[in-house]
Formats: structure tokens, sequence, C-alpha cells
């Protein structure tokens, strides 16, 4: 196929090796826009990494909402779990009790979050995922054995983190200390032992978090049969709060806003609305890499109409139009945007596998991940190659423009004189 000869005018001016600053030059624009491109590459990836990392250690650790009585202690509980299963949409149900406690062991304290489960239920849960099938068991156990006299030490659940700070392991004891239920205005206290030690990989979650028998806690705060909320699952995490806010609706007929919906995504705005304000800003920042170097592409192309004024002047005089002119610089502009733009999207790419294969530490207490999160999603990949390329062909209009308007008796009287034929 015969390309015309506005692309291979176009591709020999490239090409050309008569005036070696040119050809630097054109490498260092190439170089520009393959950085600006691969960087843009990298971040945007890492953003989504960190987004979607984020977003799976919170809807793996944690109920995509939460169901509390807006203007009333919560009882009942029970029941109004088994009218929530049978919502559609609504997978799982289960009651809890939470609050804020001290943990201390013989070597450390702590700060914690105590959440009361059913251990039956939970293993129903996503953080089955995280606990030994062993400590649900003993748990279980414990509980079944409440009407016997020799009562066995209350079980507790420590997150990884938790266990390093106190310095507990499986079978030490971990006293729970909270400023209410004591008698006499005291704060009450309670020894447990720890059955099992839970990583979920997310530290806010492993530091803070503490699990016991929902019947421990309701005995422990003296909350008789209430609780403070129902954790629930819905079938769509994306769509979980529209779900739950038509599920709940019907739950008490004499007042539809009887029960309110704490959405994950509600509760974590703050965390995901950071998230995406630092992607956008971090990308228009890398954006103006690009920016320079399609500025170098002007300069570039400016450069090479400066040389080729006696060839566009022949061009001219043999028949070429402006439109024509004005293509082959476009052209030389795209071409140099196109390489760019190739070699920075398998630069990025690259580079992102090779961070993805063998990954690099985060502190867990700066970041809440272990590791570097990488997530290359295409589209965005060729959203970035695309507005590169877009930038290159825009800095290639005003050079352009100016060689077509270029006057052929003025290009002939200063382009120069042609090249001599070499001597054999």
């Amino acid at each position: 196929m015969q390309l015309p000869y506005e692309a291979i005018v176009a591709l020999r001016y490239i090409k050309s090796k008569r005036r070696g600053p040119i050809s630097l030059i054109t490498l260092i624009t190439i170089s520009g826009v393959a950085v600006g491109v691969a960087a843009l590459t990298v971040v945007t990836s890492v953003w989504n990494g960190f987004e979607a990392e984020f977003l799976d250690k919170l809807l793996g650790i944690n109920a995509h909402a939460v169901v509390l009585k807006r203007h009333d202690v919560f009882r009942h509980s029970d029941d109004v779990a088994e009218k929530l299963r049978a919502q559609p949409g609504v997978s799982f149900v289960q009651p809890f009790v939470y609050s804020e406690v001290i943990a201390q062991s013989a070597r450390g304290v702590a700060g914690v979050a105590l959440k009361g489960i059913d251990p039956e239920l939970a293993k129903g849960t996503s953080l089955a995922k995280f606990v030994a099938p062993e400590a649900f068991r003993r748990m279980i156990a414990a509980t079944s054995t409440a009407i016997v006299t020799t009562k066995p030490r209350p079980l507790v659940l420590i997150g990884k983190e938790l266990a390093d700070n106190l310095h507990a392991d499986v079978g030490d004891t971990v006293t729970l200390i909270s400023p209410y239920g004591g008698t006499g205005g005291q704060p009450k206290t309670r020894a447990f032992e720890v059955a099992g030690v839970f990583h979920s990989g997310m530290y806010e979650f492993d530091a803070r978090m503490v699990f016991i028998e929902i019947g421990e806690a309701q005995d422990y705060f003296r909350l008789f049969q209430t609780v403070t909320g129902l954790e629930v699952w819905s079938t769509d995490p994306m769509t979980s709060s529209t779900i739950l806010e038509a599920a709940v609706t019907p739950l008490d007929p004499e007042d539809p806003r009887a029960y309110e919906v704490r959405d994950w995504s509600r509760t974590n705005r703050g965390l995901f609305g950071a998230v995406k304000s630092q992607k956008g800003l971090i990308t228009i920042v890398l954006a103006f890499i690009v920016l320079v170097a399609a500025f170098n592409i002007v300069a570039t192309l400016i450069l090479l109409i400066l040389e080729k004024q006696r060839e566009i002047a022949v061009l001219k005089s043999l028949g070429a139009t402006n439109r024509s002119i004005q293509l082959i610089f476009v052209l030389d502009g795209q071409i140099v945007g196109l390489v760019g733009c190739t070699v920075g999207v398998l630069l990025g790419l690259a580079i992102c596998a090779v961070l993805s294969a063998y990954g690099l530490k985060l502190d867990p207490r700066v970041y809440y991940l272990e590791n570097l999160p990488i997530v290359v999603r295409p589209l965005e990949v060729l959203a970035v190659a695309l507005g590169a390329l877009l930038a290159a062909t825009l800095a290639t209009l005003f050079p352009s423009w100016k060689a077509a308007k270029l006057p052929p008796v003025d290009g002939l009287r200063r382009g120069g004189t042609p090249t001599a034929p070499q001597r054999r």
C-alpha cells in the first residue's frame, strides 16, 4: 500500500541525519513524552491499587452496613434480624455489641474497640477468613457451658498488631477495663483468655479490634438482652446503601424512620475521599510533564521548519498545497507523540509489573497496608496515552501553520545552498 507523499516526507524529516542537533532534540522530546506517560501510568495504577485494597480490606473485615435504632435501645434483635434476612438483597445479618475499652496484659496496655459477636454466626462472616476455626469452636463451647457451676474463663480474639503491643499470645490473659458498669463509680474489669490471634493485613483493624462472645459483652456492660445494632451484608456492596434503606423501611410500619442505616461508604467517606482527591491532584501535577514535552515538540518543529525552509519552498513550487505542508509537520509531531506514548506505556506497564511481582514494603502505621498495591486499568492507560497524543497533536498546530504560510520565494532566498554532491 502506497503511503501519501505527506507521510513519506514526514518520515524522511524525522529520520534526517544531516543535522545532528535536530535528531538529539527529537530524541529528548520523545523521552519527555515517554517519561510523562510512564509516570502517569504508574501513579494512576498505584492509586487504583490503594483504592481497591482499601475497599477489599474494609469489605473483607467489616459488614457492608450496620442497622441502629434511632430513638431507643435496640431490643428484640432476633426478630428484627429475621425480618431483615427475608428482605431482597440482604444476604447475612448478625447482632453485635460495641464499646471502647482498655486492654491490659502483664506487659502492655492499649485502648481498643470491643465488639461482642455470636461465634456461631460469625463463622459465616468475613471475619472467619482471619480466625482459626479452633478459636470459634472454643468460644462456642465456652458459651454452651454457661450453666455449669465452674464456668471457664471467657475468651477473647485479638489482632496481631494488638498482640504484639500487649506481648500476648494464645492462652495468655488479657484484662478488659471499662469505665462503665462498675460499682461505686469504679471501672469494671474482667479477665479474658486469648482464644485466637487474627491477621487481616489492615493495621488499624489488627491493632484496635477485640472480639468476645455477645452474651459475655451484654453481661459485661449490663445490657441485658439489648444490643448495639445489627451488622448486615448485602448481595452487592456497591449498592448496599440503597438496598438496606429499602429493607429497613418495613421493619416498623408505625415509624418508617425507626432504624438508621450506616453504610460502609458513609462511615469511610473521609478515607476514600482523601484517596480520590490525592489521585486527582497528583495526576494533574504529573500531567505537566506531558505538557512540557508538548512544548518541546513545538520547539523541535520550529527548528525543523527553519532547517527545511528550502525544501518547503521547493515542495510549494512543485504544487504542494498549504494543507499538505501543514499535514507534513502535523504528522511529524504526531509521530514523535506516538513513539513517546508507546514507549511510555510499555515502560509504565513494565514498572507496574516489577512492583507487583516483587512488592514494595510500606509502613502499615502510616498507609494501613503492608505492601504497595498495583491495579492497572486498561481504560485509564488508554486515556493517558490518548491525552498525551492529543497534547502532541495540538502542539503541532502553530508550527505547521507557520510552515504552510511560508512564501516559496522567501524559502528559496533564506533556505541556504543545497547540499553538494559527494565525491566518489
